[in-house]
């Protein structure tokens, strides 16, 4: 008995050693991959938010400040208050390395728990850590899991995969606590962790039935404050055109119409692979993990739901749910099972062993390709390996004979490492597939099919070792990234941030500037009021009052209201704007100062410019 318990404290240690190991090493790739962004994207909305709640008195007569009080958030709060005796940035930056160790130690955690070869584990959370599609917006609801730019978003996403954790575990009170104080979080990703929260009691009822309740009400207490706090949130009365202007700003969060087939079929196809995966262990008997397939399937649900009422049942109330955006945990989960389940099938079926290897390296490697190219090919690998007559074995057993053919697949593999390392990143899909069919022969063309099972997990190895070496030494060669991730502004946006300087200096604090559509956030850095931003559409959701005002300005800049043309085509339309139109806006609506790209030429001498930008002042 001692010696099972001191075995198993030696396994547990060794478990825990790995886990963090293998967080620490994907959480520094992801950084300095990805990098660190600071004043680009929703910081636009949430630096000024950061300035008002340091300084009550900023922006005054704005009606931002009505969003900024109802943010349904502790996150930037805290921000704003350890900004006192700390930069901002570096504060965010802070936070921007715990989420990725938090993140990383969760997924690292389910992973290692059930991916049968240790040798694996790494490959899989690390394919996670540089894969362009999960650093980049989802497909389906335009949303997040990894991102360069640290909100409470990224923060929250971080402690929710971490309640996924628990409730694989069967952890229901850590469970309960961590998700209820996500709440002060993020509340709109807590509504979304609900379905698997619901899912998981009614699984677990019968067995844990106290369990369940005991964290129900402690869910419940931690969370009745919240309501408290900030119930300036809750609307029983919205404008008519409330819906509309939600679309008309930005629609990729609230349906499906809004985005490219390409988009759609990329989300279906990393579901469908999951679904697939989920057959190929049960034909294959390997072993599965069924609350690993309810947590996954379970984001399905809010998904589904968000894509029906954004198509044909759009209520205020349902539109500022915005489900869509849980496919952020619907991908992740839908990758993390394929890429454990495929990992697993490696070394269990010597029928098909080439056929295996595709299809479980495919799946391994599955989110590094951008857009997940690889799921097409996951896909045919599926098909290949479920073949009775094990056909692709038997042809790249026949083939694979030939010593010119032989040549030829080496080639190509070589080719692909070396255009990875010399041209581009989006070569690594190639370097993928060279290696997972080179594989594939290697174990196909043996006379002993047993034998070659065992090395399955060996070869898998090797292949992620290449792809992943391949794609760390092209990505980024400047040494400085090795131990600096924080990404450098382009000259657009030292520009951009300069006139913001310069505006905070040189004009009164209840200044307003007339402002180009897009790039935004120019209240962050000039602690100054704005009108005519794009980006404040976003305080339509917190305040729906805004609407308005909100449509007034877009059609004073000419914006295509109703039809969303992207950021460029909003810029364009702004810098078509002539001198006489901008200064009857800036006139009507009392406006102080106008803001122009320095290209549009205007009869006016500007008080301030520099390569891109012009600062005119407004005369009465």
């Amino acid at each position: 008995m001692q010696e099972k318990e001191e075995s198993s404290s030696i396994h547990h240690r060794s478990r825990t050693v790995q886990v963090l190991s293998v967080a620490i090493a994907s959480a520094y790739l992801n950084s300095i991959f990805f990098g660190f962004s600071y004043g680009a994207s929703n910081h636009e909305f949430e630096l000024p938010l950061v300035n008002w709640l340091r300084n009550s008195n900023l922006y005054p007569q704005d009606p931002i400040r009505e969003a900024f009080a109802r943010f349904p958030t502790l996150f930037w709060a805290v921000v704003a208050y350890f900004s006192h005796w700390f930069d901002t940035e570096k504060v965010l930056f802070i936070f921007f390395l715990i989420t990725k160790i938090l993140f990383f130690l969760a997924v690292a955690r389910i992973v290692a728990a059930r991916a049968k070869d240790n040798r694996l584990v790494a490959y899989i959370v690390l394919a996670i850590a540089l894969s362009p599609f999960l650093n980049d917006q989802t497909p389906l609801g335009a949303s997040t899991v990894l991102d360069s730019v640290q909100t409470q978003t990224t923060f929250a996403v971080a402690l929710l995969v971490w309640v996924g954790c628990f409730l694989l575990e069967q952890r229901w009170i850590p469970a309960a606590l961590l998700g209820a104080l996500v709440i002060y979080v993020d509340a709109l990703y807590f509504v979304f962790m609900l379905f698997a929260i619901a899912t998981f009691a009614a699984f677990d009822w019968r067995e844990r039935r106290s369990e369940i309740l005991a964290a129900g009400l402690l869910g419940i207490a931690i969370s009745i404050p919240w309501l408290f706090m900030f119930r300036g949130l809750i609307h029983n009365e919205f404008p008519s055109g409330y819906v509309e202007a939600l679309l008309a700003f930005y629609p990729f969060h609230l349906n499906l119409r809004s985005h490219d087939s390409y988009e759609i079929a990329i989300g279906a196809g990393i579901v469908v692979a999951a679904a697939l995966i989920v057959i190929v262990a049960r034909r294959a008997r390997i072993s599965r993990d069924v609350r690993l397939e309810i947590l996954t399937a379970s984001f399905l649900v809010p998904v589904c739901l968000g894509a029906i009422f954004g198509k044909f049942y759009l209520t205020p109330v349902l539109a500022r749910l915005q489900l869509l955006r849980a496919d952020s945990f619907l991908l992740l989960y839908s990758i993390l099972l394929v890429q454990i389940y495929g990992a697993n099938l490696l070394g269990t079926v010597a029928q098909s062993a080439g056929a295996a290897c595709l299809l479980g390296v495919t799946a391994i490697l599955l989110p590094i390709a951008d857009s997940v190219g690889l799921v097409w090919l996951l896909i045919l690998a599926t098909a290949l390996w479920v073949d009775p007559h094990h056909r692709f074995d038997r042809v790249v057993r026949s083939v694979s004979g030939v010593p010119v053919i032989r040549a030829v697949l080496l080639g190509l593999l070589f080719a692909g490492i070396i255009a990875t390392l010399l041209m581009h990143v989006e070569w690594s899909f190639t370097v993928a597939v060279c290696l997972t069919i080179l594989m594939g022969c290697c174990c196909a063309v043996s006379k002993q099919n047993e034998e070659s099972v065992k090395w399955l997990g060996g070869l898998a190895s090797v292949a992620c070792s290449v792809v992943f070496l391949s794609l760390v030494i092209s990505h980024d060669p400047a040494l400085h990234h090795i131990w600096n991730p924080v990404v450098s502004p382009t000259r657009l946006e030292s520009d951009w941030r300069a006139v913001q300087e310069w505006a905070g200096t040189n004009s009164p604090p209840d200044a307003i500037f007339l402002v180009p559509t897009y790039p935004g956030g120019f209240r962050a850095f000039s602690e100054r009021s704005s009108w005519g931003e794009w980006k404040d559409g976003q305080a339509m959701y917190l305040y729906p009052p805004f609407e308005a005002e909100y449509r007034k300005r877009m059609m004073a800049v000419g914006y295509s209201w109703g039809n969303w043309m992207g950021t460029e085509a909003i810029t364009q339309k702004y810098k078509q704007l002539s001198w006489n139109q901008l200064l009857e806006t800036a006139r009507e609506n009392h406006l102080s100062y106008i803001i122009q790209f320095r290209e549009v030429i205007y009869p006016a001498n500007p008080l301030f410019a520099n390569q891109s930008y012009s600062v005119y002042k407004v005369a009465y």
